[in-house]
């Protein structure tokens, strides 16, 4: 008994010492795993910190280390190929039907219309990114050994993303390569006569193409590689897909396609205003297609290429380019401006589609088709619109007004010019009053303007800065169609063609300007800054004054003026003169004018709704024919007196 517990006792101990060997190796074991651990994260952290913002050791571009390489670097490394790429183009070697290899470079930059574009680029950005990226994961862990990894054992080895235009890169493939290319041709109906239903049947054709998606997507990975190897490419047979036989089947249908007549085409550019194109049955005739419906069946369609190609020609009046806003002040003046504008641009897909589609629906009942299609559009804005290019709160046209200069002096045009010229760009700060002598003179030779026609009294003659009525009128009209109060207007005192109203021909809307009497003033009660834009037309020999600002809510306009009484010009006058500017016996004569009471109403509606009616009367005075006589010196005794009154320019 003493013997068995003596060996139970000692078999206790031995176990126990095991137990304590086993947990001292255990601890042994943590504490140099943790050692570990630590010197690894220690390690890890110096490591990063030495390849901070730098790419780490292990990285590969190829065969290209990229260790070390910072942002910059590396987007000047792929930016170097992207400049190879462009010098050297990217290379193909095309096998065409007959077994021939021919050698093709194309320029990852193609002409695109006035401006080049990029089809195929590397992202030297991206690039950088991915570079950066290695070993810098979000997670403890991997930030540990992944770098070590990648350096030690298992290098990461990158590839270049690449961006494409995929559609300009087919379109640039497709022009190198179409010469090689004899597509399919399904079985078609062709008319003998356009003007009847007489056909044949065209049997079909098989041919050969390329595959342009599957040609972009190995550029795409040649590219990618940075490899300057030349992309093997080669032709595709092809099967048609329709058959004379089947043509045959459906042909019975024919007469019905063109028994709906016409379709219209339409368009309405969003003011009211339409244009329409009409497609007769010859031109179908011409574009008739055949296709695959649904189950399989055929239908009559029509050839997008074809159909695509009518709509290139009606998009000059439809499309509209969008606009940049322009807006540059130099000395308090607007130098350079330009409003922004939306443009439009004709949807030929989907233009086509609803085309094709009212086309196809005559397959089943001619009498119940579309006859009118609406063209689609897209809308394009402008990157920059005229709100985002000044601090004036200048968005918007407030109104305009325009006169025409018809049969203008030469003299007279240029002094129209340069009064336009110094017009556009006028900045009208809030609350001033805005005065066509200050803004457009003086009238001096000094200033640019020239001798031309003026009234004086009874007479019209030459004067430094005459036509510039044809300002003040205009401005008049705009001031009034934008709302604005007038706080200064002088009819002329003659009827003048050049001022007539361009609806019924009448006087009363014109504004004469002779310094320093006379003047056109408006007062800016907007409460926000406002630009004169000017502009001159010199084949339509018309004016247009335009304001620009912020919108307010009111709105200004006026009646086509009424002449309550024309007054006769009276009998002709003759005014002998013996001061040399005739000779004895030279005749010269001034045209008569009739005289006239017109009037108009200017309507404003203010900002906050309330209506403002203001009556313009202008009385016009008659004038007879004068004609001057020149006689010997001694012979003229008296001379008529003028009457006397303002001096108004013409």
């Amino acid at each position: 008994m003493d013997g068995a517990r003596h060996d139970s006792a000692e078999s206790g101990m031995i176990s126990s010492n095991h137990m304590s060997v086993r947990s001292k190796l255990l601890v042994i074991f943590s504490v140099k795993i943790t050692i570990l651990l630590l010197v690894l994260v220690g390690y890890a952290v110096v490591y990063e910190k030495m390849y901070e913002k730098k790419v780490f050791p292990g990285v590969y571009m190829g065969d290209t280390t990229l260790s070390g390489m910072t942002r910059d670097e590396l987007v000047r490394f792929i930016e170097n190929f992207n400049n190879l790429f462009s010098k050297e183009g990217i290379r193909l070697t095309v096998t065409d039907q007959n077994g021939e290899e021919h050698k093709i470079t194309l320029s990852p930059i193609v002409s695109g219309g006035d401006n080049a574009v990029e089809i195929l680029r590397l992202n030297s950005d991206e690039f950088a990114r991915l570079a950066l990226g290695v070993g810098r994961s979000p997670f403890l862990l991997p930030r540990l050994w992944e770098p070590l990894i990648n350096r030690f054992i298992f290098p990461r080895r990158l590839t270049v993303p690449v961006s494409i235009n995929e559609k300009n890169l087919i379109d640039a493939l497709r022009q190198s390569l179409g010469k090689f290319e004899q597509p399919p041709e399904n079985a078609r109906v062709s008319f003998t006569n356009p003007f009847t239903t007489d056909y044949k049947i065209l049997p079909e054709r098989a041919g050969v193409a390329f595959d342009y998606s599957e040609i972009a997507r190995r550029l795409r990975s040649n590219v990618s590689r940075l490899s300057f190897d030349s992309v093997k490419i080669t032709l595709t047979q092809y099967s048609p897909t329709v058959t004379a036989k089947e043509v045959e089947a459906i042909a019975a249908r024919l007469p019905m396609l063109f028994e709906g007549g016409e379709f219209v085409m339409r368009y309405e550019d969003g003011t009211g205003e339409a244009e329409e194109w009409a497609i007769n049955p010859g031109m179908l005739k011409n574009w008739l297609d055949v296709e695959r419906g649904e189950k399989n069946s055929l239908l009559f369609s029509l050839t997008e290429a074809e159909v695509k190609n009518f709509l290139d020609t009606i998009k000059p009046d439809i499309e509209v380019e969008a606009r940049e806003a322009k807006f540059e002040i130099e000395n308090g003046k607007v130098k350079e401006f330009q409003a922004s504008r939306t443009g439009i641009a004709l949807d030929g897909d989907a233009s086509y589609q609803a085309i094709a589609q009212a086309f196809r629906e005559r397959n089943f009942k001619a009498d119940a088709t579309t006859t009118v299609i609406n063209l689609a559009t897209i809308v394009a804005e402008p990157k920059l619109k005229t709100t985002e290019v000044n601090d004036f709160g200048i968005s918007e046209i407030i109104g305009s007004g325009t006169s025409t200069f018809k049969d203008s002096h030469t003299n007279r045009i240029k002094n129209i010019a340069h009064a336009v010229e110094r017009l556009n760009g006028v900045l009208i700060k809030p609350d001033e009053e805005f005065s066509a002598l200050k803004s457009a003179g003086p009238f001096t030779s000094a200033n640019g303007y020239l001798p031309e026609q003026v009234i004086k009294g009874r007479e019209i003659k030459l004067e430094i800065g005459g036509g510039m009525c044809q300002i003040g009128t205009t401005l008049f009209r705009m001031a009034m169609n934008s709302g604005m109060d007038i706080t200064a207007r002088r009819n002329h005192s003659l009827v003048v063609g050049y001022y007539a109203d361009p609806v019924n021909g009448n006087p009363g809307t014109d504004a004469t300007l002779y310094e320093p009497y006379l003047d056109l003033k408006f007062k800016n009660d907007t409460g926000s800054h406002l630009l004169l834009q000017t502009a001159i037309d010199y084949n339509k020999q018309m004016l247009t004054f335009t304001l620009w600002g912020k919108p307010d809510g009111r709105a200004g306009w006026y009646t086509h003026p009424l002449v309550s009484k024309w007054i006769p010009s009276g009998d002709p006058q003759e005014i002998k003169v013996d001061d040399g500017t005739l000779k004895p016996g030279e005749i010269k004569c001034q045209a008569a004018f009739r005289g006239a009471v017109a009037s108009f109403i200017y309507t404003r509606i203010t900002p906050a709704g309330e209506r403002l009616e203001r009556i313009f009367d202008s009385y016009y005075r008659p004038l007879p024919k004068i004609c001057t006589v020149g006689v010997e010196k001694g012979m003229v005794t008296s001379t008529p007196p003028l009457p006397l009154s303002l001096f108004e320019a013409l």
